[in-house]
């Protein structure tokens, strides 16, 4: 497949992934590069296929094929093609030949896939929270929530410091906080350490039975400590952030209502839908509890959830 070409399908599947099928053809932020994109899962990406690593890891199933001497059509007019001239120059015979990436020696697009998109996986320090980016995805929630969680932690969501950078004009007071209405909207500041969120951290804290502290730390290392909490409590596995998650989410959702539709910022209604979005996951994947009614979750919610 010609570079070009692949170049094009890359563009078309980023367009679809970040503006979906519409016709409109107004152009929507890439908010992620369609490169961070392919990357596994475990290292910020969404694991899609890079389409020219995935052609090179055909192409090489064909030049395993050609080394391997097999006897078949296609193989027959390459040999009288380009004689034996090809054949001699990769190896000196077909049994000597093995895939060394695979325990069996046998070549696989898979393996080859994976050998080459490895190479793509940009280099630098270990980053101790890299799992929290695997883990959103074994959550049972829905996808809608995952894709959500994941481009919080990857910092790629329309924040006003992200929109600001990318030259998207906003007064200087609709940079501000919604929930404070003093410092600047960053997600650290405003999902976590603002003090018109505070207040919803603490009562969700002591609703789960967990010690409260001002939350100081960035939002991976917040994750982490929540999780933690959640598994001393026996919280089955598929679960264990869900309690984070849903805070965040109806955040989010608070502060949207509150930029696009001008409501206004309940603590207690913020609170009441927390719960209530909780009390529904605890339904989703496989419920080893017997149905329990809002109330009855309301009292003890680890119960219902481990």
């Amino acid at each position: 497949m010609p570079s070009r070409v692949a170049k094009e399908i890359s563009k078309f599947q980023s367009n679809f992934l970040w503006g979906g099928v519409v016709e409109d053809n107004k152009r929507r932020i890439h908010w992620v590069s369609w490169k961070n994109v392919c990357l596994p899962i475990e290292c910020g990406g969404l694991g899609l296929k890079n389409i020219s690593d995935f052609n090179m890891s055909l192409l090489n199933k064909w030049r395993w094929r050609i080394l391997k001497g097999e006897d078949s059509l296609w193989f027959n007019l390459l040999k009288a093609r380009y004689r034996d001239i090809a054949m001699n120059s990769f190896c000196g015979g077909k049994d000597e030949v093995c895939w060394r990436v695979s325990g069996d020696g046998i070549f696989s697009v898979a393996s080859c896939y994976s050998l080459i998109a490895r190479k793509r996986i940009p280099c630098g320090p270990f980053e101790k929270f890299n799992e929290v980016l695997s883990l959103i995805w074994k959550m049972d929630i829905p996808y809608k929530i995952k894709a959500f969680g994941w481009r919080f932690f990857v910092n790629r969501l329309p924040f006003k410091d992200l929109l600001l950078v990318r030259d998207i004009v906003l007064s200087p007071e609709n940079l501000k906080c919604v929930f404070c209405g003093i410092d600047p909207e960053n997600r650290e500041h405003s999902f976590l350490k603002c003090k018109g969120v505070e207040v919803v951290w603490r009562e969700i804290s002591s609703w789960i039975g967990k010690p409260w502290r001002v939350i100081e730390e960035e939002c991976k290392a917040c994750f982490m400590d929540w999780y933690s909490v959640c598994k001393k409590n026996k919280v089955k596995v598929n679960k264990l952030g869900v309690v984070w998650i849903a805070t965040m989410w109806i955040l989010w959702i608070s502060r949207n209502g509150i930029c696009f539709w001008n409501e206004v910022w309940d603590v207690n209604n913020t609170l009441w839908k927390i719960k209530s979005l909780l009390w529904k996951w605890s339904f989703f994947g496989e419920i080893t509890h017997p149905i329990s009614s809002f109330y009855e979750f309301n009292k003890d919610p680890l119960l219902f959830l481990s």
